[in-house]
């Protein structure tokens, strides 16, 4: 058995969400965890930050923050008398896949946070074939096993360096409990295909992405290795990723144009 660890836990669905429960149901058999998530929903907020006074509910449960799931990473570190080993963000009542999507989510937005703040940080994602884009889709609290499952399999190694050691962070997306029959895991990295659609009219337009329609349809482009192929494979992706803005290669910092 595996050390305790601090663990902070957030979320982008907001403190209430049924995923952030099943998380921390299942991490406290091992871990010391204190929730700092959103006292509402935050979704697509990415690694927003406010830059102003930040209100905060402390409740049973943990703290509720009136701002992003980055705000609550910064609150979790720098506010409270806790010192983190690692932060755990989700579970995320929809799928995070695709490079285009990465800086858009709030859930992914808090690991990149705890990153940059030198924590190692998972980010995580329930996908369920009945999930609906537009967002009219309430996910409930025993879906979210699988998601919770894989965290508690996967945390202690990528903390202490056994597994995927050079990642700043992880982004998984696991299947929902009832679409999950031993999935495999799989080392992913995150697709780069993207299209949109566009339907004009005269004072308006709407910019459609179909990149959910197919993964719904379970017809993808993607390459094998790939987040969104594995998902629609039924597997469990899990991509190593590090936090951006690393210079191109080739480039010479300090070098003139």
């Amino acid at each position: 058995m595996s050390d305790s660890l601090s663990v902070l836990l957030t979320n982008d669905d907001g403190i209430d969400a049924p995923g952030i429960r099943a998380l921390y149901d299942r991490l406290t058999d091992r871990h010391d965890v204190t929730i700092v998530a959103p006292a509402r929903e935050q979704s697509g907020t990415g690694q927003t930050r406010t830059f102003e006074r930040i209100e905060y509910d402390e409740r049973e449960e943990g703290y509720a923050v009136h701002g992003t799931p980055a705000d609550c990473v910064a609150f979790g570190v720098a506010a409270l008398d806790v010192t983190p080993d690692i932060v755990v963000s989700g579970c995320n009542d929809g799928p995070n896949l695709g490079a285009h999507i990465l800086a858009r989510s709030g859930t992914v937005g808090a690991a990149m946070e705890a990153s940059f703040l030198g924590l190692p940080a998972i980010a995580v994602s329930m996908y369920d074939w009945e999930f609906d884009p537009a967002g009219d889709w309430e996910p409930h609290y025993d879906q979210f096993h699988t998601c919770a499952d894989t965290v508690a399999d996967v945390l202690p190694g990528f903390h202490d360096g056994t597994v995927l050691p050079t990642a700043d962070y992880l982004s998984i997306n696991a299947p929902a409990t009832e679409y999950a029959n031993d999935p495999v895991k799989r080392v992913t990295r995150p697709t780069e295909e993207y299209e949109l659609r566009a339907t004009v009219s005269e004072s308006s337009v709407n910019i459609e992405d179909r990149f959910w329609h197919e993964f719904l349809d379970r017809d993808v482009p993607d390459p094998a290795g790939t987040d969104r192929h594995a998902c629609v494979d039924n597997e469990i992706s899990i991509s190593p990723l590090t936090v951006p803005h690393s210079v191109a290669g080739g480039a010479t910092p300090g070098g003139l144009l």
